[in-house]
């Protein structure tokens, strides 16, 4: 009886939770519920010279608020800001604000794949990489897919396919397409282990390429009830135009991690 105990409290936990920090799942809010989510994303070792003035530091915190609408349908606002330490910037600067909205097609639990759409559009007044201000409007799109590999796994695998478009006022528009992956397992009702992936390639004006780059790494979930704290330590893997071996350290850093902490209420 305890062994059926742990299993139900394992598929209960596994239904509602999101073991990444960079991936969404498929799953929305029911109606009225809520959830705050505090994101802290660390990005390290960008290179900027040598020396003293190299030092890169880069702190994303981004504050979300969530509600269930509908069985289906979610909404969220979001305030953006960066703490950077560079030899050009130090300190904390209010970056900008967006609004998403998010519908589950299919839910994971009832179908072989569940799967979902989610817009966000934004508007940003300085740049999270060095803290310049400008004026710049986004858009973005992601279709997200989620497979629970059946009622009796502890296996979870989540898949965003996204495109963002960025208008700059009195700059270059920019075009990013981006893919994240996560595989995680749950070792019980509140530990789950797994992998993650981010790829990202960016064009400017068009259609010359800026960029691309490939991070990957390991992830971990703790869940206590209402209250849960994910965390992805991600590596380069390699980059595009690489000029640091097979990396690409001026667009992208070689290391981040994130940090999520989150409450449902």
């Amino acid at each position: 009886m305890r062994h059926l105990h742990l299993l139900l409290a394992v598929v209960t936990t596994q239904a509602c939770e999101n073991p990444f920090a960079y991936s969404y799942i498929a799953e929305t809010l029911k109606p009225g519920e809520r959830e705050f989510e505090q994101f802290i994303t660390g990005r390290f070792g960008k290179d900027l010279g040598s020396g003293y003035d190299a030092r890169y530091r880069g702190f994303d915190l981004r504050t979300e608020l969530e509600f269930g609408i509908t069985p289906v349908d979610q909404v969220a606002l979001e305030i953006d800001q960066t703490y950077l330490d560079s030899a050009d910037r130090e300190g904390l600067r209010f970056r900008g604000i967006s609004v998403e909205y998010m519908r589950m097609l299919a839910h994971p639990d009832e179908n072989p794949w569940g799967h979902a759409l989610y817009v966000e559009t934004g508007y940003s007044q300085a740049s999270k990489h060095d803290g310049h201000l400008r004026e710049r409007y986004t858009l973005e799109a992601k279709y997200l897919l989620q497979h629970n590999f059946g009622p009796d796994s502890n296996w979870v695998y989540v898949a965003n396919l996204g495109a963002e478009t960025m208008h700059t006022a009195g700059g270059e528009d920019a075009f990013e397409l981006f893919v994240t992956q996560g595989i995680a397992y749950q070792l019980n009702a509140e530990w789950t282990i797994g992998l993650e992936a981010v790829a990202a390639s960016e064009w400017v004006e068009g259609a010359d390429f800026e960029a691309s780059s490939i991070l990957a790494g390991p992830c971990v979930n703790y869940r206590q009830e209402d209250f849960s704290l994910a965390l992805t330590v991600l590596a380069q893997v390699t980059g595009a135009p690489a000029n640091k071996g097979d990396l690409n350290v001026e667009e992208f850093s070689p290391y981040e991690a994130r940090l999520v902490v989150a409450y449902e209420f």
